[in-house]
């Protein structure tokens, strides 16, 4: 009944010798945003490729199933044998490593399944009989998207599964029921963080500043995750000439007034100019703290939850701007987050508030800041009438980002 890893203890040296010791079982780890995930199952991945063993990857989409054997890869310093099967052949993945193969079905790539160690599919591949029990180890990344219906399917190919993600982040529509579930959110039962006794948490952060994972880890992760020492160092510095962004890091909420917006606001798109104009030059700073350059309009993503204000927004800033919905933009990262919430109201919003102020979908958005996070909202939208527990809870973690984190020039805004 105690912690799977005991505390101060190398987290990835424990990880690999807790799934070297599974016994035709499952383990879980959960992986917030910046913690590492595909790290450390690459190393684990290794590790288990020099003990001899038959080792899937898999995922929703072959980026992610990509990502893991990219990570790999580098890890192996340029030594990896693998067989991708499906997706695009045109990836750079396949310039970058020399020992990977690629086959577009199974059919094709079965003479060589026997050969080929590691091998990277969707659920179409792993799911097929002509792959039952040819695997020692099946690792399902992004667990939290992957539907219990399909590791059902998935699981005779495999004695052991390793389920890594994080349900806390993005999931998807599924089948219904049950079965319908991701395999985390069934797993875990609504709960927030992988027990210890369950699974292995990654309680550290290597991309959050403090400030933001102090948010971050009280908001969505019952406070369980800790930024790295190193992330106190990168900065946006403010200079003394400063008016509407005067912190270095952390969070800012951007008070814009506006009324009868639903998918779009000029106001808020108007005010983000603004915000940009002031910001791009500014000095930012690395892991030891020392000046790495000055901030480019690439080290900004711009995140709105509608594609009306991502074309607004896009039109504004111009063909450079990394614009887009929080979909576009898991797993990526930058210096600077701009979230542009743009509805005047929850009520009236598309797809109601349970979307709008979707908890998993701001963590994604803001994690995505290494520094700094700015909110750019009416704050109307506080006053939104709830009509269940759930939208209480949802609108209490916007109020909270209001009242804690809004810049004193909200003066200075407003339509």
């Amino acid at each position: 009944g105690g912690p799977i890893i005991p505390p101060h203890t190398d987290l990835i040296k424990a990880t690999v010798k807790v799934i070297a010791a599974l016994d035709r079982s499952a383990l879980c780890i959960q992986g917030p945003p910046g913690a590492g995930k595909t790290t450390v199952a690459a190393h684990a991945i290794l590790a288990l490729l020099k003990q001899g063993k038959r080792i899937g990857i898999t995922a929703n989409s072959h980026a992610a199933i990509l990502n893991v054997l990219s990570r790999c890869h580098e890890l192996a310093a340029g030594t990896l044998t693998c067989l991708k099967i499906g997706g695009s052949k045109e990836a750079s993945f396949f310039t970058a490593c020399p020992g990977a193969i690629y086959e577009e079905s199974l059919r094709a790539a079965l003479p060589q399944i026997g050969q080929i160690p590691l091998i990277g599919g969707t659920a179409w591949v792993f799911s097929d009989p002509a792959l039952r029990g040819r695997l020692d180890y099946l690792f399902v990344d992004e667990a939290g998207q992957v539907s219990v219906a399909n590791l059902i399917g998935m699981a005779p190919a495999a004695q052991h599964l390793l389920l890594i993600g994080d349900q806390m982040q993005l999931g998807q529509g599924f089948h219904p029921g049950e079965s319908g579930l991701s395999i985390l959110d069934y797993l875990l039962q609504g709960k927030a963080t992988i027990p210890e006794e369950l699974g292995i948490f990654l309680g550290t952060t290597w991309r959050l500043h403090p400030r933001l994972c102090d948010f971050i880890s009280g908001a969505v992760y019952e406070g369980r995750l800790q930024p790295a020492p190193h992330t106190q160092h990168r900065v946006v510095r403010v200079p003394p000439t400063a008016r509407y962004v005067t912190q270095e890091a952390g969070m800012l909420f951007v008070p814009v007034v506006h009324e009868g917006n639903t998918q779009g606001s000029d106001e808020e798109v108007a005010v983000i100019r603004k915000l940009v104009d002031e910001l791009l030059g500014r000095e930012v700073t690395n892991q030891q703290g020392q000046v790495a350059g000055r901030l480019q309009l690439e080290d900004i993503l711009f995140v709105a939850p509608y594609n009306m204000q991502v074309r607004k927004l896009s039109r504004a800033l111009g063909a450079r701007a990394r614009v887009g919905s929080v979909d576009k933009f898991q797993g990526q990262e930058a210096p600077v987050v701009i979230l542009s919430m743009c509805a005047s109201q929850g009520e009236g919003s598309p797809r109601g508030l349970e979307f709008l102020l979707n908890k998993h979908r701001l963590n994604v958005a803001l994690s995505r800041a290494q520094s700094l996070a700015i909110v750019v909202a009416n704050p109307a939208l506080a006053q939104t009438r709830c009509r269940s527990l759930l939208q209480m809870t949802l609108l209490n973690l916007f109020c909270r980002i209001i009242y804690e984190y809004e810049s004193l020039g909200s003066g200075h805004y407003g339509g």
